[in-house]
């Protein structure tokens, strides 16, 4: 293979990858996903949660535990309060991913609060295949997530 051959198939080989996001595994360390947090005031999900209409197109912060993640890319987290009441976030263009095994930590997230017609949220598909059976939450309104923060895991 001559060099004119060889130099583009290089490029291609350290570009695509690159060029799709993967979820960081966490293992207990700090992680801070997408944008920096700027947003100084928390928003209460149970407030959020119960009145989201009231936020939308609001950017917002939520402090809370994270319930559950998406095992399929990482896309999206229910982050739940202390007394219980959650809400979702989820990078709708799957450009901020959560490490899947983030379950049980701490979580601040940063994002627009967002209504989803029916029709968007029963459509949402991965850009790459997903494991069987994986099935992503399809809420009505939820955080478009912009930036995520998980606290390190405090050593016994």
């Amino acid at each position: 293979m001559s060099l004119r051959h060889l130099l583009p198939a290089m490029l291609l080989v350290t570009l695509v990858p690159a060029s799709y996001a993967e979820a960081p595994v966490s293992g207990g360390e700090a992680v801070r996903v997408g944008a920096s947090i700027t947003t100084k005031k928390a928003t209460h999900i149970d407030k959020l949660a119960k009145s989201p209409k009231k936020y939308v197109g609001q950017t917002v912060r939520i402090d809370g535990t994270v319930k559950q993640v998406c095992q399929g890319a990482g896309c999206w987290v229910e982050v739940a309060s202390t007394s219980g009441a959650t809400f979702l976030a989820k990078s709708l263009d799957e450009s901020v991913l959560l490490p899947k095994d983030c379950a049980g930590r701490k979580i601040s997230v940063q994002g627009v609060v967002t209504m989803l017609p029916a029709k968007d949220a029963a459509a949402h598909q991965h850009e790459e295949p997903m494991a069987e059976g994986h099935a992503c939450p399809t809420p009505t309104y939820l955080i478009s997530t912009q930036g995520a923060e998980l606290a390190a895991v405090q050593k016994k």
